[in-house]
């Protein structure tokens, strides 16, 4: 557990840095010009994902740490491995990685709320407002926004350099984090065996009910395909890592990891088929406009 205490931190700065090191000007000025679509893109994952956490939850009634892990999973922003599934798929990648950012940058503010006033409500995890608050906004502010500031001060100031070694920066976060949930899993296998049947059909329910709500905003805000597809991709991925230092470094609950890791296991060939769908799709509609 030590390990992975010390490995959470320092995997969260990381995966930030290289969110904010992806960020170019354009991207910037993608969301000046789109704004009201970044905004309420934003908005639904920050209120309508931790909504349907809570309902699905009052519906199926699981094991108080399940529920707790679920909750923490859809109150945590988007993570960066929906960025690389987007350069898969050949969707808008700029408005991706744009999503991610700027949803982790909310998430430094609205966190700490969300886990004073949403998560007593369905675990036993006893919160004290002013303790919660500073600890929490101490901890999102060093490794969200800050790192995320850094990966985008680099980026100006070294635009080639970051350019190169972005590839291996992304590659080096992913596999960072399968390491992470592969220790999970072999850490807690055995509390996992207990309520897998529990977890795994929350997993996929939750995964296919976020998938459905980012649809929708979609054709509700009538976005192309490009854009249709990153935000398809970006709702139901979250930022693991985050919640894993929650889990353990916050509430100093490591059981709060067991939904964590079944939800990476269900959703990642979930989210691996959809990419490629929207990669066929676009690569079909390219096709076209060429004739």
């Amino acid at each position: 557990m030590e390990v992975i205490e010390l490995a959470i931190p320092i995997l969260v700065f990381f995966l930030m840095f290289v969110i904010g090191a992806s960020l170019e000007k354009s991207d910037l000025y993608g969301v000046k010009t789109q704004s009201n679509k970044v905004l309420i893109l934003t908005l639904g994952q920050i209120l309508l994902l931790p909504l349907c956490a809570w309902i699905i939850i009052k519906l199926m009634q699981p094991a108080p740490l399940v529920a707790g892990g679920m909750l923490l999973v859809s109150l945590c922003p988007g993570g960066a491995v929906s960025n690389i599934y987007s350069f898969l798929a050949r969707a808008n990648v700029a408005l991706s990685i744009t999503l991610t950012a700027f949803n982790g940058l909310v998430a430094v503010f609205m966190l700490p709320l969300f886990m004073v006033s949403v998560f007593p409500t369905l675990s036993s995890v006893d919160l004290v407002v002013e303790s919660l608050v500073i600890k929490q906004a101490l901890q999102l502010v060093l490794l969200l926004l800050f790192p995320v500031v850094l990966g985008m001060v680099l980026r100006h100031w070294k635009p080639v350099f970051i350019k190169q070694v972005m590839p291996i920066f992304e590659k080096v976060g992913g596999l960072g984090l399968l390491l992470l949930l592969v220790t999970i899993l072999a850490t807690f296998q055995q509390k996992i065996a207990e309520q897998l049947s529990s977890l795994i059909l929350l997993a996929f329910v939750f995964t296919l009910t976020s998938i459905f709500i980012a649809y929708s905003l979609a054709r509700l805000l009538k976005l192309c395909l490009g854009d249709e597809a990153a935000v398809v991709i970006e709702f139901p991925v979250r930022n693991l890592a985050l919640a894993a230092l929650i889990a353990v470094n916050l509430f100093q609950n490591s059981d709060y990891l067991l939904f964590a890791a079944i939800f990476f296991v269900i959703q990642t060939p979930i989210m691996l088929g959809i990419t490629a769908w929207y990669r066929g799709k676009l690569a079909t509609n390219k096709s076209s406009l060429t004739f």
